[in-house]
């Protein structure tokens, strides 16, 4: 795994169209399996199109259980469509971190990345989330993987 050197950027409000739930680690794998297909689903059917590749949001301090979205951005405010609601992410600095290789390895990342954020003295605003900027496929090398781990900050 490598990692970019962490930044400081000032983002804007990201829409998306996410299924929010409370999941435990172990099972993150089969809430993306259900969840994304899920939405790009939805997506479809309301004729929206994503504006960037999907993404995983933790809302508040991680634990054993994860109050976590699967999420897809798109260009404006998405009204909810059954389990399928509209989450924005507001505006503000955001702490990131470019990581290459296997998502088994993104809990050492965030470590990372949490670290660097407080060796500055910043304060996490309580909101994570990590973009699959790599389009999984079985053949794939997982070596190979881009995510970008972003971190809000106050």
């Amino acid at each position: 795994m490598s990692y970019a050197d962490p930044e400081i950027i000032q983002r804007p409000a990201i829409h998306t169209a996410a299924v929010r739930d409370t999941v435990a680690l172990a099972n993150i794998p089969a809430f993306y399996d259900r969840a994304y297909p899920l939405i790009s689903r939805t997506l479809a059917a309301a004729g929206v199109s994503p504006s960037a590749a999907p993404m995983g949001i933790t809302h508040g301090e991680p634990g054993e259980l994860l109050d976590l979205s699967a999420a897809i951005p798109v260009a404006d405010p998405f009204a909810a469509t059954g389990e399928v609601i509209g989450e924005t992410l507001p505006a503000g600095r955001t702490a990131t971190l470019l990581v290459t290789g296997d998502y088994s390895q993104l809990a050492d990342a965030y470590g990372y990345l949490y670290r660097w954020i407080g060796e500055r003295s910043l304060t996490p605003s309580g909101l994570a989330w990590e973009q699959y900027l790599t389009e999984p496929h079985p053949d794939a090398d997982p070596a190979l993987n881009q995510t970008l781990l972003a971190v809000a900050i106050d």
